[in-house]
């Protein structure tokens, strides 16, 4: 109730305020590119707007530039060295829109006339195609307003291809927060795939642009809210406690002297949601009884941003930032069958700086630099130091084995680019170099944790203890835990590390139709074995004309290949560091029969010791992608754009103990027994690059203008995908197969990867300052792998597959809808394949709509603008309310994949890739916002 009295209080301000300010004029955008005839950016075109003071640009490196304008209609006169100059006469520029608009310039001397259109024409430009995903205008409404909410819609849009996580970049930098919309300019998603600009296969990329500060003083103020009272509640909790969510945002912009500006963001969120826990436990009387508890998780994140920029001259521009972000989750980690005596306190602070310079020595010759430094510390606590207890299925208790983790990385990035127009080709070359440090202080598992292959086991143990009877009794009755782990030594390790990568590009206009794109890229990275990664790329796209016509192509046919490499991540090569058998020591005890007492490090050198260390001929992974589309305009209609992606990805990451038992070496009911090639009685775990994956997509992209108030997008994607290695988390690394030996053992589908996804939005604008905006995504079925919660061949790994059962008689046996599967697989049967299950497919849609309303003196107008045309007043007051999942449609989590689980098959969590709210299933929100 106090916090729904602040946000009407603050709503009633905001109105006050609204009231109260004096007039300024509202600011819309015309986003302008400049061409020479063969296609190529000019850099450094001058673009004067009448009557607009202050309002003289530049293009940059890539022929662009976006002007901030009052609505209305304008002259807009682009000047160049050694190029005719041109005057686009009466531009309409619509309040709130930004107004597209692209000009070709003719080289002084040539007599050929040029067309300027806003429509969506399809070009054959290298960074033109229509595969992509762009948001901006009205398009990027359609998109959460809360960044959070946003970023998971993005990540999933450009997470098409499992073997490339999407990669989210800032105005041209990584490992950065997405800012408020209102900051955003554009967003890109998967455009220009093959440049060897990127590191990584373009298809998964991510890049925001922000808004320069404006030439007169703006800003907003925002609060959206959102309440327990106003939402649906998760199925999937038997109770719920109230909580409210909160998401603020402002900024202020504008100009700091004639050559400067100031753009200025702040954001707050309170996201006081419910983790709801399902599992399974024992009551003082060892009678299984379910657990449907439901504990607050309070999560607090502040944002701050400021970006200046400033012209030095007509040749120079410089943008500098700092951001700040701090992220505080005093209750962690609980949830689903981990209980709330396992949840930790976890906190990040992350402060960078950023700066890039522009540099135009000519018309032609354009360098760009720009540098980060960013530095994150992240804290993680747990609540007390109690050995953790895990029954595989039914529920995680004790203490958490993070126990303690301080973490504190340093990186710096430097990117060098030079771009040269000359004649029919365009060039870039550049470099990007990364340095990575962390310090780090871990003590994760020196609490000590047991590990009980079902509810059974874990009861009989119990009974056993209560009765008195020896660990050998107790283990013949078929209790006993099945692996004990603990971990002592240093808990403090540094690691630095750096990549580097060198690059040449040419995009080739051979002729009016046919680009030729050329490129390679060199990258090597210190502290693994591999340092020479060479990954040439290639493209093209040729425009098929109409017949009889010369202007505009029928359609485009872009086609590309190219060789791309990941990074190892630094966090493993700290591992290594660590988790040497000398500087920290990770024991593991097989069948350990002194459950609950927690034995002391020093009594354990005899048991296994766990050691991480890279394979010393450890590859980078590569992935070579080839590609076709076909891009078509639909004139002022759209777009519509259909591709096919084919890849395979060699060297991928994996995790394997080399000195495991070998093969029929292994009973798992001696913990002594086994062949290790190798000898002795460790584990060791390395890092190698044998993995393997190939997948293929087809996708279908479509931009539609309905009517001049309804735009529609969509993307639909049918993709087939199979390898050795698990891609459901971003780094394959930590990966371990089934079998050390045999990685083809687990050639198959992947967990959780739907093979059709469709992503679809639409805003509509009817008119009296009112607003729809959707957002929607379905996906088909996916997959989970199904387990059988022991350590069958003795890696101390709990990821072995049951087999097909052939007697039915065996008291191993276990019937389910995905058939009968023997726990304790025979000599002869077949093992199930991977990711054999399969899990519920997903429909989500989000709609909000919002009323704005108009004050204040309405600025004068251009003298030829029409009267329906005359520019908004300065000043708006905006109202809305938005649904997340709209229909409270019920999306099931992945279900439980241990056979020895009471839940085996069933979903005990929803599916919300699309939300931060794991309390609602449906979710309302209130929203006010001040704009001038």
């Amino acid at each position: 109730m106090r916090t729904a009295l602040r946000f009407f209080a603050l709503s009633i301000c905001l109105w006050a305020a609204a009231l109260i300010a004096q007039a300024v004029p509202r600011v819309s955008q015309v986003s302008l590119t400049v061409l020479d005839t063969s296609g190529a950016a000019i850099p450094g075109a001058s673009v004067h707007v009448s009557l607009q003071t202050g309002s003289d640009r530049q293009t940059d490196g890539q022929g662009n530039v976006t002007i901030p304008l009052a609505a209305g209609s304008y002259d807009i006169t682009i000047k160049a060295d050694n190029f005719r100059e041109r005057t686009m006469k009466k531009v309409l520029v619509f309040d709130g829109r930004t107004t597209p608009l692209s000009v070709v310039l003719v080289v002084a001397g040539e007599d050929e006339v040029v067309e300027v259109s806003g429509e969506e024409q399809v070009s054959n430009d290298s960074s033109s195609n229509k595969s992509a995903l762009v948001f901006k205008g009205d398009k990027l409404d359609t998109l959460s307003d809360d960044p959070e909410m946003m970023q998971q819609q993005l990540t999933s849009l450009a997470g098409g291809d499992p073997t490339n996580p999407p990669q989210l970049y800032v105005d041209g930098f990584a490992h950065g927060e997405l800012p408020p919309k209102e900051s955003i300019r554009e967003i890109r998603v998967n455009q220009n795939p093959f440049s060897p600009y990127y590191d990584q296969f373009g298809g998964g990329r991510i890049e925001v642009f922000t808004k320069p500060g404006a030439n007169k003083l703006h800003g907003n103020v925002a609060s959206n809210f959102g309440a327990q009272a106003l939402n649906a509640n998760n199925p999937y909790a038997a109770s719920v406690l109230p909580y409210t969510n909160y998401y603020l945002d402002g900024g202020v912009n504008g100009p700091l002297g004639k050559n400067s500006s100031f753009y200025f963001t702040w954001q707050q969120r309170g996201v006081s949601a419910n983790q709801v826990i399902n599992a399974t436990v024992l009551d003082s009387n060892l009678n299984p009884v379910n657990v449907q508890q439901t504990i607050a998780n309070k999560r607090s994140v502040q944002n701050d941003s400021i970006r200046l920029d400033h012209q030095f001259g007509k040749k120079n521009t410089l943008i500098g930032r700092y951001s700040y972000s701090s992220v505080l989750v005093p209750v962690s980690g609980a949830g689903q069958l981990v209980l709330a005596s396992q949840a930790y306190r976890n906190s990040v602070r992350t402060d960078t700086f950023q700066l890039t310079d522009t540099h135009i020595f000519s018309p032609k010759v354009v360098l760009d630099s720009a540098v980060q430094y960013l530095r994150s510390k992240t804290s993680s606590d747990a609540t007390s130091n109690t050995p953790s207890l895990i029954v595989q299925g039914s529920f995680s208790s004790g203490s958490n084995t993070i126990q303690q983790e301080h973490d504190h990385q340093d990186r710096i990035e430097l990117r060098e680019e030079a771009s040269i127009s000359s004649g029919n080709h365009y060039l870039r070359t550049g470099f990007r170099y990364r340095w990575y440090h962390d310090s780090n202080l871990s003590r994760a598992g020196y609490n000590g944790q047991f590990i009980f292959p079902s509810l059974t086991a874990y009861r009989i143990t119990l009974d056993g203890i209560q009765r008195g009877l020896t660990p050998a009794a107790i283990r013949a009755a078929g209790g006993g835990a099945t692996q004990f782990s603990l971990t002592a030594g240093t808990p403090n390790a540094e690691v630095s590390t750096a990549d580097v990568g060198v690059y040449f590009d040419d995009e080739w206009k051979l002729n009016r139709n046919f680009t030729l794109n050329l490129g390679i890229r060199f990258e090597s990275q210190t502290a693994i074995p591999d340092h020479f990664d060479p990954a040439p790329r290639v493209g093209f796209a040729w425009s098929v004309l109409h017949h009889g016509k010369a202007k505009e192509p029928f359609f485009v046919i872009r086609g590309g290949f190219g060789i791309f490499y990941q990074r190892f991540d630094a966090g493993n090569i700290l591992r290594t560091y660590r988790q040497n058998g000398v500087t920290q020591q990770a024991f593991i005890v097989q069948n350990p029969d002194f459950y609950p007492n927690i034995p002391s490090a020093s009594s354990l050198p005899q048991y296994l010791n766990t050691v991480y260390r890279l394979d010393p001929n450890l590859r980078s992974p590569m992935q070579m992608q080839g590609m076709v589309s076909v891009d078509h305009s639909l004139g002022k209609y759209g777009s519509i754009s259909v591709q096919y992606y084919q890849r395979k990805s060699t060297h991928q990451w994996t995790s394997l103990n080399i000195n495991a038992p070998l093969p029929g070496t292994y009973d798992p009911s001696n913990p002594n027994s086994g062949v290790r090639p190798l000898g002795g009685n460790s584990n060791l775990y390395q890092f190698s690059s044998n993995g393997l994956s190939e997948g293929r997509t087809l996708g279908i992209n479509g931009n539609f203008n309905v009517m001049k108030s309804l735009n529609l997008w969509s993307f639909v994607g049918f993709a087939h995908q199979e390898g050795n290695v698990n891609f459901s988390t971003s780094s394959s690394s930590g990966f371990f197969p089934s079998n050390s030996y045999n990685l083809s053992a687990d050639y198959g589908r992947l967990t959780g990867f739907s093979p059709i996804r469709y992503f679809g939005g639409a805003n509509w604008k009817p008119g009296w300052g009112t607003a729809f905006n959707v957002f929607m995504s379905a996906w088909s079925q996916s997959n989970f792998n199904i387990t059988t919660g022991t350590d069958l061949n003795g890696d101390a790994q709990y990821n072995d597959r049951p087999a097909f059962a052939t007697d039915l008689t065996r008291a191993s046996v276990v019937r389910t809808a995905w058939g009968n599967f023997d726990t304790k697989p025979m000599a002869g049967q077949a093992i199930i394949p991977i990711n054999y299950g399969t899990a519920p497919g997903l429909f989500y849609m989000e709609l909000y709509f919002n009323k704005n309303f108009y004050f204040g003196k309405r600025p004068e107008s251009p003298k030829d603008t029409a009267k329906e045309k005359l520019p908004q007043k300065p000043y708006r007051f905006q109202v809305g309310i938005g649904a997340d999942n709209l229909l409270n449609t019920n999306n099931p989590g992945a279900p439980v994949g241990v056979l020895s689980s009471p839940y085996f098959g069933k979903s005990i969590s929803l599916n919300t890739p699309f939300t931060n709210n794991s309390a609602a299933n449906r979710a309302l929100l209130m929203r006010g916002a001040f704009f001038f």
